[in-house]
């Protein structure tokens, strides 16, 4: 079955981005048929560093209604696609607003619909899932991500301990990118299968890596 896999969060800084180009780089190892619809159109690092790659990808945000219809579109002409789209932390409220919408499209399409809730450690993170997961309609699966740049997951106690844990369909495991290499990557808006420009410890690092993000990801593509 063809995906629509949204990548939430609600606020910026925990980590969408780097998931959205991780999961791209897992789909494409798949041999799937995979688009990105970027909605940040005010700093589309996503799309700058996905749109070096042969995939087809656009800039639409969501910040009204017509950018879900639009994006339903989308959606509607690409049957067979998976499709990410990485989300902008000011659309939060539109995804509760207008999921009833995504819904009555994938319903039709044949598409999952599915959310990776990227989370840190501080409560409005959990707060913010929480009302998602409480008012949206439509989503097949919700994920967090637990993205360990913010520490090991033991460290996640209070997400760890909440009821809210319990009314996700699962948690993903996201591994940390050591700074050196996330430097280079996000400076040169890189994908992450480059090789350009890295020393043979730094190869090995970004291998080790990919192959952890594609393990952690694949209990929602696999």
């Amino acid at each position: 079955m063809a995906k629509v896999i949204m990548i939430g969060g609600g606020k910026g800084g925990v980590g969408k981005s780097t998931v959205a180009i991780a999961l791209m780089d897992y789909v494409l190892s798949t041999g799937d048929t995979v688009s990105l619809v970027e909605s940040d159109n005010s700093n589309p690092d996503v799309y700058k560093t996905i749109n070096k790659l042969d995939v087809e990808c656009i800039i639409s945000n969501l910040d009204d209604e017509s950018g879900f219809i639009k994006l339903g579109r989308y959606i509607e002409d690409h049957p067979d696609s998976t499709i990410i789209v990485n989300t902008a932390a000011r659309a939060t409220e539109n995804l509760i607003t207008y999921s009833s919408m995504l819904s009555d499209v994938v319903a039709e399409t044949g598409h999952d619909l599915i959310m990776l809730w990227p989370i840190n450690r501080q409560r409005d993170s959990l707060e913010l899932l929480s009302d998602f997961v409480e008012k949206a309609d439509g989503y097949s699966s919700t994920y967090a991500v637990i993205n360990t740049y913010f520490g090991t997951e033991e460290k996640f106690s209070r997400f760890s301990n909440s009821k809210l844990k319990n009314n996700l369909t699962g948690t993903i495991v996201f591994p940390e990118l050591n700074d050196l290499i996330a430097d280079k990557l996000v400076d040169g808006r890189l994908p992450i299968d480059t090789t350009s420009g890295m020393s043979i410890a730094e190869k090995s690092a970004l291998g080790r890596y990919r192959r952890d993000a594609h393990t952690a990801l694949k209990v929602i593509h696999g």
